[in-house]
């Protein structure tokens, strides 16, 4: 008979890969938020087979409805405050891109004018479209 008590180890929570699976949920929320802007317009962009698949969180998201109303991070803006409004952020944040986000069923001078406005601000406009069905 043994007169020693074996001591039971301590059991620990390993909380490293608890922080990293809530990191991962934080930016696919911050992602996925930033496009339900999109979704709250009710826009829906036309499809196209090629091209990229998304948009860096750092993007400036230009709306256009199917009346040709213009949105700027989601809130209204006329077309002449829209151009000023590239201006200042080039002018804060060269090189940004804008992400035009048009109705399929909108005219296109609307979209066109956006297009135009952030490249005679110097930043970078690009057109987003959704894969075909």
């Amino acid at each position: 008979m043994s007169l020693v008590v074996a001591r039971r180890r301590r059991a620990d929570i390993n909380v490293v890969p608890l922080i990293d699976v809530l990191v991962v949920l934080v930016f696919f929320l911050l992602l996925s938020g930033r496009f339900e802007q999109t979704r709250a317009l009710a826009i829906v962009p036309p499809t196209a087979s090629a091209g990229t698949a998304g948009a860096e969180a750092s993007a400036l998201v230009v709306g256009v409805d199917r009346e040709g109303k213009l949105y700027l991070e989601g809130k209204p803006i006329a077309a002449d405050a829209l151009a000023k409004a590239l201006v200042d952020h080039a002018l804060k944040s060269p090189g940004t891109e804008v992400i035009i986000v048009a109705d399929e069923r909108s005219l296109t001078g609307a979209a066109v004018g956006a297009l135009d406005a952030a490249a005679k601000a110097g930043l970078k406009p690009r057109l987003q479209t959704r894969q075909p069905r």
